[in-house]
């Protein structure tokens, strides 16, 4: 388990699901994900093929399907032709450039001269059978329906865990409707908040408190690492930017051996500890990061961030200055992450406001 480790998530990852997912991969409750994914499951199995029987054909001038050997024609999803082209060394934006004869024959010449390996592959039986994923025999599956009931389990016993709401189908100004629940063809991604335990910040005059939050993102075709992340923020806006995140603990793991089940469980009792606990420990994070000073003066506090983070002159500074703007006190701990955090929401670059936020996220970590 990564408790120390850096967070991948920040202040605009939710934001960007709730941005970008259509209406169809979006699930007003944990429930009716868990069913859809338990749906999916019902309809799928794993097979194990070799490389040297699969070939594509065309059967119009923009779809291709896959043949392994056993007599069925599959369908692809987006995903897995991006994968059947890797396997072939073919690069699947310019396949995608040209007419479904060409890019097949692409495809199949790089198959051809594969090495011959066992392939593990994932279709949904229903008509017309659909090629999901197509990954090595090393690939640990972890399937959304049993994350997704570990989750359930969890609002069960604590209800006040529950998804935020935000503005319907990823529309400024719509309803408002509970969101954060996503599913489709590459991965599941939910994002729950416990409004109702807050803890109080001493450096925040308006006293709203701070929530606990967390992110699990898991994928079962090979697209992203199972991860999940317990942090803590001021407030979430209906477009799920995330004010004041500070990361707390956090698991992540690829989809690599049998080892992954193991990890997951037992990290999922630690992760899942820190989701139920008392606020007290969060408590007295909180008051160290807020007693913690970096330095006495401006210039100390800038020469101790420097030498700690990957900062540039000009962002400590500005983080800083920030920081003297809205906090109680800009030489702790506390007061400098909340600096950095808000510099990150003026920062127009996404790598940019990432590297802010893993940068907070690290010297928040050293009073743990």
């Amino acid at each position: 388990m990564d408790g120390r480790g850096v967070s991948a998530v920040t202040a605009y990852t939710a934001h960007r699901e709730w941005a970008a997912r259509p209406p169809d991969e979006r699930y007003a409750s944990v429930h009716a994900l868990y069913a859809a994914a338990r749906d999916r499951r019902d309809r799928t199995e794993t097979r194990t093929l070799e490389t040297i029987d699969l070939r594509t054909d065309a059967v119009a001038v923009d779809a291709l399907v896959l043949h392994d050997g056993t007599g069925t024609a599959t369908a692809l999803t987006h995903w897995s032709f991006e994968q059947l082209a890797g396997l072939a060394a073919a690069p699947p934006k310019y396949l995608r450039t040209l007419p479904a004869p060409i890019a097949s024959d692409a495809i199949n010449h790089g198959l051809r001269h594969h090495a011959r390996e066992r392939q593990q592959v994932l279709v949904d039986r229903d008509a017309p059978s659909t090629l999901h994923a197509i990954t090595s025999p090393r690939y640990a599956r972890v399937h959304h329906d049993d994350l997704a009931s570990r989750v359930l389990d969890l609002m069960a016993q604590h209800p006040p865990w529950h998804l935020p709401l935000g503005y319907k189908d990823g529309v400024y100004g719509a309803e408002r409707v509970p969101s954060g629940a996503y599913l489709g063809d590459r991965d599941m991604f939910l994002f729950l908040v416990d409004g109702n335990r807050d803890l109080d910040d001493p450096t925040d005059a308006t006293h709203a408190g701070l929530f606990r939050g967390f992110i699990i993102r898991n994928s079962d075709v090979g697209a992203a690492a199972l991860s999940l992340d317990v942090f803590l923020f001021r407030a979430v806006c209906a477009n799920h930017i995330v004010w004041g995140l500070q990361h707390v603990v956090g698991f992540r793991r690829r989809h690599v051996g049998a080892s992954i089940q193991q990890a997951w469980t037992t990290s999922l009792e630690t992760v899942r500890a820190a989701l139920d606990a008392d606020t007290a420990h969060d408590r007295l994070v909180l008051q160290r990061a807020t007693s913690l000073e970096l330095g006495p003066t401006r210039e100390a506090v800038l020469d101790s961030v420097l030498q700690r983070l990957d900062l540039s002159q000009k962002q400590a500074g500005d983080a800083y200055t920030l920081a003297e703007t809205h906090e109680a006190n800009p030489r702790s701990v506390w007061g400098f992450v909340q600096g950095l955090t808000r510099l990150s929401q003026r920062t127009p670059w996404q790598d940019g406001r990432f590297a802010l936020d893993r940068a907070a996220s690290r010297l928040l970590t050293t009073v743990h």
